[in-house]
């Protein structure tokens, strides 16, 4: 009865989707709202504070391997400006000096690039991450107030050097997945052979989905759908380092309203079963999730905190926040992998 009952529940959602008319403006379950911070209801996560936090939105941050730099993604002052949508979203970079973050570097015009890459425009510049080596920063570029519009973007150090942003399918260590149409957004890189995405394409996918591709010969094969357990009728994605070592264990950002969601996007858990298939995610509970959006958590490098943004919902209006992982119980034996290789290296 109960996989009857969850059968006709993805049925009645699908049909709901397509009789639907099509947004494209923002993401699905949020909206553009400019509204103030704060969120419906409490969890055990605290705010990283200032000078991390501002009055305008933050979100998406993940570490260096030594623990010591940050990158996320901010609205605040010194931005640029993306024309009509109330919201700029670019890259900024932060330091740990003597236990204490230093103010945070805007990775746009006029930067040192001994210093960090110009990666930000206009356009809307979002989920970056370090690679462990620290020569490589992966990220997303959308259209403004469009996030069913993200290609996966690469920039390099070489030689103490940043070198202008490149989009994937023009690396060729790279697996060519960006697309003309749709959004490929937020990479997990498991392996040199192995990389988990995030795939919305009209027609295709059913919202954004995970999929993965796979090196094979040293060839990189077509990208391949994760299914039907793990990828719903609504917003599946996953963040950089939610992957456990041994990879059995997926850590799921989703808006799908059943099977216990407490609204919004909320974090939830998937495991492979013997076979080696996914299964449906289990929510991690109200010690992370609330009924505001809770999206995007990431590890520290040992493995031992998670950040993540949470906020009102159906807005942007987020803080970065953080909790310790084993005060969530179904995470207290997680063991999440590091920072994302570099792929780029010779």
């Amino acid at each position: 009865m109960k996989a009857t009952l969850i059968r006709l529940n993805r049925v009645l959602a699908t049909l709901t989707l397509l009789l639907a008319p099509t947004i494209t403006y923002a993401m699905s379950g949020m909206d553009m709202s400019s509204g103030g911070h704060g969120k419906s209801t409490s969890s055990l996560s605290q705010s990283m504070g200032d000078p991390i936090n501002t009055s305008d939105p933050e979100m998406e941050l993940t570490y260096s391997a030594d623990g010591n730099t940050v990158m996320f993604v901010s609205g605040r002052q010194g931005s640029i400006p993306s024309p009509g949508v109330p919201y700029s979203f670019d890259i900024w970079m932060a330091h740990k000096v003597n236990g204490k973050w230093q103010a945070p570097i805007h990775l746009g015009p006029g930067i040192d690039p001994t210093v960090g890459p110009n990666i930000n425009t206009s356009a809307w510049e979002l989920e970056p991450s370090l690679s462990g080596d620290g020569n490589v920063i992966y990220f997303t570029r959308y259209q403004p107030g469009n996030l069913s519009t993200g290609d996966l973007y690469v920039t390099q150090k070489v030689n103490g050097v940043w070198q202008p942003a490149k989009n994937w399918n023009d690396v060729p260590e790279l697996p060519h997945i960006n697309t003309p149409t749709g959004e490929e957004h937020c990479p997990i890189i498991a392996s040199e052979s192995l990389i988990y995405f995030n795939y919305q394409q009209p027609g295709v996918t059913q919202d954004s989905d995970i999929w993965k591709v796979e090196k094979k010969d040293g060839v990189w094969q077509k990208p391949q759908s994760l299914g039907p357990r793990i990828n719903s009728p609504y917003r599946d994605h996953m963040h950089w380092t939610g992957l456990s070592k041994d990879g059995n264990s997926l850590i799921v950002t989703s808006t799908r309203p059943d099977m216990g969601s407490r609204g919004g996007h909320d974090m939830w858990i998937s495991y492979k079963n013997q076979k080696g298939e996914w299964q449906e995610p289990l929510n991690l509970g109200d010690t992370i999730n609330t009924a505001g959006e809770d999206m995007c958590w990431a590890f520290s490098p040992d493995g031992k905190k998670m950040h993540g943004s949470g906020g009102p919902l159906g807005s942007y209006n987020h803080d970065v926040m953080w909790l310790n992982k084993d005060d969530i119980p179904l995470l207290k034996n997680f063991d999440p992998i590091g920072p994302p290789p570099n792929l780029l290296a010779k």
